[in-house]
């Protein structure tokens, strides 16, 4: 029996291992990672979508999410080769050519990169030089973004705030606190990180513009990854400390134990895997694993909860590769 614990225990270990070696995907270029730490939610301008719309009349506030754009190396994106990776939208694509892009006023000068993928796409994916000597990614008009967190908007917004409609590339006249809180609560909700930004100053949201177009990807994506399908920050995963619980239904959320090779599994399924069909309508209390990301400086990223080899959702279990 003993002998046949210690080969359950190895086999175990080997099984994580090569998990770990599997998900560790070829070198490809990645937009450069967002500090959490460092970064001051409540100053600055950001791109925006809005959540608990419902609770401005009923509540007194609604829910900001903020994002950046993401950004790339200069270094790299200039020296792109054909069989390069590049990380778009959460998406690998393989380089197959590239085609540069110049300055009219001076030929000798690319701005911009555009990238054939060998994979099949349906449209234009080009990386444009931005303000900050980095780059942007442009697919169809719009520019990928990245979750960064969250805001509480307490109402009334200050008495300085404006909203500034965007009318065929021109800013209009802005707007009032009134009119941009009505179209919050229309039935179609136009704003969405693609087309919408606003700049928070000591934590009070001042001002958003809002132009019509883009409205960003075309379809919802049908396997997201499990660090977005759980709500979670992408940037930091990779050095981020993980800690487990157990839950019970009738004690809750205890902390167990988790073993660095445990953990590292736990890590390339936040970080590489996607979560496919839902594999079970059940709900559970108890019984799950919980797993949670913080950054060296306490900040929370991300939690999943898992249960016999599922991804618990709110509307039941999810498989995933």
């Amino acid at each position: 029996m003993k002998r046949n614990q210690i080969l359950t225990a190895i086999l175990l270990v080997l099984l994580l291992t090569l998990c770990f070696v599997a998900c560790a995907c070829a070198a490809e270029i990645r937009p450069i990672p967002v500090d959490h730490d460092s970064l001051d939610l409540g100053n600055g301008e950001f791109r925006l979508s809005f959540r608990s719309t419902d609770r401005i009349g009923n509540g007194g506030y609604f829910i900001a999410v903020l994002y950046l754009q993401d950004h790339y190396d200069a270094k790299q994106i200039r020296t792109l080769a054909p069989g390069n990776k590049v990380l778009i939208n959460d998406h690998s694509w393989t380089v197959k050519e590239i085609i540069p892009h110049t300055d009219p006023a001076s030929p000798d000068t690319v701005t911009a990169y555009e990238i054939c993928p060998e994979e099949a796409f349906d449209g234009y994916m080009v990386f444009e030089s931005g303000k900050d000597g980095s780059f942007i990614a442009v697919v169809n008009d719009w520019i990928p973004v990245t979750s960064v967190g969250f805001a509480k908007v307490l109402l009334p917004l200050p008495d300085s705030f404006r909203y500034t409609p965007v009318v065929s590339g021109e800013e209009d006249m802005p707007l009032s606190a009134e009119e941009f809180l009505n179209s919050l609560q229309a039935d179609e909700n136009p704003f969405n990180a693609y087309n919408t930004s606003g700049i928070f100053e000591n934590g009070n949201l001042v001002s958003v513009t809002h132009a019509s177009y883009p409205n960003g990807p075309d379809n919802d994506e049908e396997q997201p990854p499990v660090w977005k399908f759980c709500h979670g920050l992408r940037d930091g995963l990779d050095t981020a400390v993980i800690t487990a619980y157990f839950t019970d239904c009738e004690t809750g959320a205890e902390p167990a134990e988790v073993s660095p090779e445990e953990a590292e599994w736990v890590r390339c399924i936040a970080m590489n895997s996607r979560v496919m069909e839902k594999a079970d309508d059940t709900s559970v209390t108890g019984g799950t694993w919980i797993y949670s990301f913080e950054t060296p400086g306490g900040k929370h990223l991300l939690s999943i909860e898992m249960y016999r080899g599922l991804i618990v959702g709110s509307d039941g279990m999810y498989a995933y590769r």
